[in-house]
């Protein structure tokens, strides 16, 4: 991997999501719900756009991650019409027997509001070159 990861990088959504028709439609289809409700799922789109961030930087890997935990809380579900960003943020970095445990810290914000209207942590595994610490 190109760059180190250490506790702090921060990444960024390059553009907002666009909470449309389109968006309900594919997440209401799969968590089978009416399009009329938005799905709180809806806010993983910027969680896999967050993801490629980190990938395209080079620090984790594009395959073999083995996702062990999330907990995500909802201030507010997503509504039509909102513009989403995230924020990633990683919190922890551990090197042990040949893999690498990264905590992150997702923050998902809709434009013109301070607070995130969800945020989730999430801890990835997967094998590194690193030595163990």
């Amino acid at each position: 991997m190109a760059t180190k990861l250490v506790e702090g990088m921060v990444f960024r959504t390059p553009v907002a999501v666009a909470v449309d028709d389109a968006l309900i439609a594919s997440f209401a289809e799969v968590v089978d719900v009416s399009e009329a409700e938005t799905p709180v799922s809806v806010v993983f789109r910027v969680s896999v756009e967050l993801a490629h961030q980190a990938m395209d930087a080079g620090v984790v890997p594009r395959d073999g991650i083995v996702h062990t935990s999330e907990a995500l809380h909802v201030r507010r579900p997503p509504r039509r019409g909102d513009l989403l960003t995230g924020l990633l943020t990683v919190t922890s970095v551990r090197h042990r027997a040949g893999t690498t445990q990264l905590t992150v810290r997702s923050d998902i914000h809709a434009a013109d509001e301070t607070l995130p209207i969800a945020d989730s942590t999430s801890t990835l595994v997967f094998r590194s070159e690193e030595a163990d610490g």
